[in-house]
């Protein structure tokens, strides 16, 4: 996974871009290295399996940013962090689809992201067992494997392509119905989920992306669909990586498929009436 510098020579957060290449790269080591091994799988709180390969790999991102730059903040999945003074923050999973890691499926990655006072400027996906390496920086457009990538030009719903992730009833509570509608509105639908779904989507190969992610879930692949020309807010239509919902599209889909999940809303708020009364 080797990246042409002179695509991001020009930037203005060309450091904080290269450092985060280089930590996803220093972490994708890691992920081959456990990758198809007999690991010891542990469980945490809500039961999610975690593996020195996670650990491991965030460790391994956090010490190369912090030999650029100490005093910037962290948010990791597997770790917490001493908050500081500095207006950056690094939003980073270190292995994004444990499930399939364990499994030996390949579609696994890391993603790093970096907020500068809450805005999203610097997001990378490596996905080491398929050789992708993508890449955004705010204003400069996103990359996959050096290549300039953009969305679809699909603009009715009906012939649109879905992706997402987990769909039982923890992936898509309270959302069922609405789900299903969405699902049911497009053309195409197929389980990629995550980071293959969110570069897919960024190339413009699918239209439309679900999701119930936590912040490090979402970050990295928000600012390299939006640099991509799409749009990725929560399913209330609100700019908000700090949710725990997420629909990412191509743009001209977007307000198509925020009233579909606009039902949910409107159906609760009516039962809700229909109980005070």
């Amino acid at each position: 996974m080797t990246v042409n510098k002179s695509i991001y020579y020009n930037y203005t957060y060309m450091k904080e871009l290269k450092v985060a290449i280089e930590a996803a790269q220093e972490s994708s080591k890691i992920l081959n290295k456990y990758f198809e091994r007999n690991l010891k799988i542990e469980r945490k709180v809500d039961q999610s399996p975690v593996t020195i390969a996670d650990r491991e790999s965030e460790n391994k991102i956090v010490s190369t940013i912090k030999k650029y730059f100490p005093d910037h903040n962290f948010l990791g999945e597997e770790f917490t962090y001493e908050k500081t003074e500095s207006k950056f923050k690094w939003i980073i999973d270190p292995l994004d689809m444990t499930r399939n890691f364990i499994k030996g499926i390949p579609f696994f990655s890391n993603f790093i992201a970096l907020e500068k006072n809450s805005k999203l400027i610097v997001g990378v996906i490596s996905m080491p067992a398929m050789n992708i390496l993508t890449h955004a920086e705010l204003g400069e457009g996103s990359f996959v494997n050096g290549k300039k990538v953009k969305v679809s030009d699909i603009k009715d719903i009906s012939e649109a392509y879905v992706v997402f992730g987990d769909v039982d009833e923890k992936g898509t509570r309270p959302y069922a119905k609405q789900f299903h509608d969405l699902i049911n509105a497009c053309e195409h639908n197929r389980g990629y989920g995550d980071a293959l779904g969110y570069i897919l989507l960024a190339q413009g190969h699918v239209d439309v992306a679900w999701d119930r992610p936590k912040p490090w879930d979402i970050a990295a692949p928000k600012i390299i669909i939006e640099e991509a020309g799409g749009k990725v807010t929560d399913f209330n239509g609100n700019d908000n990586i700090y949710s725990d919902s997420s629909i990412a599209t191509n743009g001209k889909l977007h307000n198509q498929a925020i009233e579909i999940l606009k039902n949910r809303r409107q159906q609760s708020t009516s039962r809700k009436r229909n109980m005070t009364v």
